[in-house]
């Protein structure tokens, strides 16, 4: 090794040596617009699909408006403030506390598939419009009596029905009774697509609004906008796991051979020059390490094979040495 350098960790010499390793600033490029794609949401509906079902919950609420003024002399304007796809892992956590209320829905025969739900804050104010209580404030924290929540019931099964409208050509659909507490008792797959559309409700002229909100899958949406939802593949579990294991086996994968290594000091890198020797931390009879995502999984020594660098694999993981007099492959050095 050259002796000490004169001029210690000048900036010319950092540069350079913070250059050679790579970590020079290099000015961004110029690029254009680029829409962030998170895998971690769903993406059954395109942008295109997504207008569509916006358009026909414009139309449901429409539905919902009509049935809050036959319910209450006045008229209410409702519209669709958003609609979110989610994965069905994440459906606990779209309901905001165990008070609120919700009503299922599905099929006649079978599980329901999806509900509707409201906060305990927009059932009271519902059931304030249903019986025409001039102080709405009154009481805000009180539970609802029995035949409040009726009440409730027969409106917010109004309600269902106005979303059920346009599904009933596609989905034999019906609202389930009665109207609950907490969380839906709905078994989803936890990586099925959901959706969640969210209906403001206020009268017309008042400044106070409500919230409705409907969960239910992706695939009960796809005919409103003219997506066809994908027959469920019957593929038997035997041919899926050679399948698997086929194409397993033709992933690529880098596999590192590594010498060995050591450690020294930062200013013995700025004096390091052309003919200096390090010493490694390995004896000459000391194997080769072959690594796969940065784990040792054979070890060999260092050979030559067609003109490349090679190793001859001598021991595998577990410690098993290789009988074979000759390597059956080799395996060419990673540079690094």
């Amino acid at each position: 090794m050259t002796g000490p350098s004169a001029n210690h960790l000048s900036s010319a010499r950092v540069r350079q040596l913070l250059a050679a390793v790579g970590s020079a600033y290099k000015q961004d490029r110029a690029t254009g617009e680029i829409t962030e794609y998170d895998w971690r949401d769903p993406h059954y509906f395109n942008a295109d699909q997504l207008n569509r079902l916006a358009a026909v919950m414009s139309q449901v609420a429409a539905r919902i408006a009509q049935t809050f003024a036959r319910s209450h002399s006045g008229e209410f304007d409702v519209s669709p403030t958003s609609i979110a796809q989610h994965f069905a892992s994440d459906s606990q956590n779209l309901v905001e506390t165990d008070h609120d209320y919700y009503l299922t829905f599905g099929p006649e025969k079978g599980r329901p598939c999806g509900f509707a739900v409201i906060a305990a804050e927009t059932a009271r104010a519902w059931v304030t419009l249903l019986l025409g209580d001039s102080d709405p404030g009154k009481d805000a924290e009180r539970a609802l009596s029995a035949l409040e929540e009726s009440l409730l019931c027969d409106l917010v099964t109004a309600v269902v029905e106005s979303l059920l409208v346009p599904l009933r050509p596609h989905h034999n659909l019906k609202a389930d009774n009665p109207l609950c507490k907490g969380q839906p008792g709905i078994q989803y797959e936890l990586t099925e697509e959901i959706c969640r559309i969210a209906l403001r409700i206020k009268k017309t002229g008042s400044e106070e609004a409500s919230e409705v909100a409907f969960l239910l899958p992706c695939s009960r949406l796809a005919a409103l906008v003219g997506k066809t939802a994908p027959a469920a593949a019957r593929v038997p579990p035997q041919e899926l796991s050679r399948a698997l294991m086929e194409h397993l086996q033709q992933m690529p994968v880098t596999v590192t051979a590594r010498l060995a290594s050591t450690n020294i000091r930062f200013q013995e890198v700025l004096d390091l020059g052309r003919g200096d020797i390090l010493l490694l931390d390995k004896s000459l009879d000391q194997p080769a390490e072959l690594l796969i995502d940065g784990r040792t999984v054979f070890r060999g020594r260092p050979a030559r094979s067609e003109g490349r660098y090679a190793v001859f694999i001598t021991q595998s993981e577990a410690g098993r040495v290789q009988d074979s007099p000759a390597p059956k492959a080799t395996n060419e050095l990673k540079k690094g």
